[in-house]
C-alpha cells in the first residue's frame, strides 16, 4: 500500500470539533489515528485525510474532513476566506502570498474566482434588499414627521484623479436618507470586462457571459447617469425624492431636472467649504497677507459662520457675508451683537486670535476679495439650510477599503 507523507508537510486550517467527531472508521466505528494517514486530498482551503482503520479485520480507508462541508460539497472555510478577502480589500495575489509565507495550502485561482462570483451574487442580492428596506423606513419616518423626503448623493471612482483628468474604469454612487442615515440606493458603472477584453484581443466572438461592462462614455459622465438611474429606481419603488443634497456639479442637477422637474437641491456644506478655501488659495497667489497658515482657515470660518448662523433667511445670510471684509480690516460697525466677534467686549485690548500677531489685514488691494463675497451673496438662496454628503463620503471611504485605489 503506497503511503504519501506530504500531509505531514506545512500547516493546515483545522476545525478541531469536526476532526474529533469524524476520527472513526466509517465501517466498524473504531477510533482512527492521524499517524495512520495514507494520503491527503485538498479541496480549496480544506482537505480530506484518507486514514486506514487499525482493525486488522476491517482495514477500511475513511475520508476524514478537516472542517465543515457545505451542501455543495465545498468546505465552509473556503467561502469564509474568500469573504474575508473581499472584506479586507485583498485579491487572490495578496492572499496567496500571505498563505505561502504561513506555509498553508493555497487554493487555485479558478477555485477562488468561482467562489468570488457565487458570493458576489449573494452580496448584490443582500444589498438590494437592504436598500429597499431603507427606502421604506425613510419614507415612513419622513411621512410621520411631515417632512419632505431628503437624500444625499455623491459618487466615487476607483482611481485617483487630478481634479481635471477622470479616467477611472469604474465608478460608484450612493443615495443616503437624511432621517435614517441608511443607504437607500446605490449604483455602479464599469467600462471594463476582462472576459470581453480577452476575446476581443484575440479578435474572437465574445461568448455569452455575466458581463460587468455597462458604460461606454467618459468616467466623469458616470456621476449624472448614476444619479438619474437611482432617482428612477427609488421612484419606481414608490419612494420619490423631494430634496437632494449634492455637490456643486451643475451637470448632475441639470440632467436630473429633465426627468424630475420638482426636485429641489441643497448645496453640500463640505463642498461649499472646499470651494471657499480653493478661492482663497487662488487669491493668496497674488496677496502675501493670505500666505500665513492660519489666515485662510480663519477667513473660511468667517464665511461658514455667516452662512450657517444666518440660515433662517436669505437677507440674514446677505448681512452676515457683508460683515466679513470690514471685520478683518478692523471695522466692527456691522458686527453688532454677533457672538463670533468679541470686539464689543473689550475694544481697547481686542486682538484677532487667528490672524498674524493678532492684527487686522491692511492691504487695500486685498479688499478686492469682496468679489468673492458678492459671488456667495448671489447664491444666498441655495446656501440656506445647507445639506451634507458626509455620510456618502464615509461610504466612499468604506468602498475604497474593499477596492483600494492604490491597487
Amino acid at each position: 500500500m503506497v503511503i504519501d507523507s506530504n500531509w505531514q508537510v506545512g500547516r493546515r486550517i483545522v476545525e478541531l470539533g469536526v476532526l474529533a467527531e469524524k476520527m472513526y472508521c466509517c465501517r466498524c466505528n473504531v477510533p482512527l489515528y492521524l499517524h495512520d494517514t495514507l494520503h491527503e486530498r485538498t479541496t480549496g482551503f480544506g482537505s480530506y485525510l484518507q486514514i486506514i482503520c487499525t482493525n486488522q479485520e476491517c482495514r477500511t480507508v475513511t475520508d476524514v474532513p478537516t472542517g465543515k462541508v457545505g451542501r455543495t460539497g465545498s468546505f465552509d472555510i473556503t467561502a469564509k476566506i474568500v469573504i474575508g478577502m473581499i472584506h479586507a480589500g485583498l485579491g487572490y495575489a495578496q492572499i496567496r502570498n500571505f498563505l505561502t509565507e504561513c506555509n498553508l495550502p493555497v487554493m487555485s485561482k479558478s477555485c477562488f474566482q468561482k467562489h468570488e462570483k457565487k458570493i458576489g451574487k449573494i452580496f448584490v442580492s443582500a444589498g438590494e434588499e437592504s436598500c429597499k428596506n431603507a427606502q421604506q423606513l425613510e419614507k415612513e419616518i419622513s411621512a410621520d414627521k411631515e417632512l419632505e423626503l431628503e437624500v444625499s448623493f455623491d459618487a466615487g471612482w476607483q482611481k485617483r484623479d487630478s481634479g481635471f483628468n477622470y479616467n477611472s474604469l469604474t465608478g460608484h454612487a450612493s443615495m443616503i436618507g437624511k432621517q435614517t442615515g441608511k443607504v437607500t440606493c446605490y449604483d455602479i458603472r464599469s467600462k471594463s470586462c476582462k472576459f470581453c477584453e480577452h476575446h476581443e484581443g484575440k479578435k474572437e466572438t465574445v461568448p455569452s457571459h455575466d458581463c460587468c461592462r455597462n458604460w461606454y462614455g467618459s468616467s466623469k459622465s458616470m456621476e449624472p447617469d448614476m444619479a438619474i438611474s437611482m432617482a428612477h429606481k427609488m421612484n419606481d419603488n414608490e419612494c420619490a425624492i423631494d430634496v437632494i443634497h449634492a455637490d456643486n456639479d451643475s451637470t448632475t442637477m441639470l440632467k436630473l431636472k429633465l426627468d424630475f422637474e420638482n426636485l429641489k437641491k441643497k448645496d453640500d456644506q463640505n463642498h461649499t467649504t472646499m470651494g471657499i478655501t480653493k478661492s482663497l488659495i487662488e487669491l493668496s497667489k497674488r496677496h502675501k497677507e493670505l500666505k500665513p497658515g492660519e489666515v485662510i482657515p480663519y477667513l473660511n470660518r468667517c464665511f461658514m459662520y455667516a452662512i450657517t448662523q444666518n440660515s433662517s433667511s436669505e437677507l440674514q445670510i446677505d448681512e452676515g457675508l457683508s460683515r466679513i471684509v470690514p471685520h478683518v480690516f478692523e471695522d466692527h460697525e456691522l458686527c453688532g451683537a454677533v457672538d463670533w466677534c468679541t470686539f464689543k467686549d473689550d475694544p481697547i485690548s481686542f486682538k484677532y486670535k487667528s490672524l498674524p500677531n493678532g492684527k487686522p489685514l491692511i492691504s487695500e488691494d486685498l479688499r478686492r476679495f469682496r468679489n468673492l463675497i458678492e459671488k456667495y451673496k448671489s447664491k444666498a438662496s441655495s446656501l440656506r439650510n445647507l445639506g451634507s454628503t458626509q455620510a456618502n463620503e464615509s461610504f466612499n471611504h468604506s468602498v475604497a477599503t474593499k477596492a483600494p485605489k492604490s491597487k
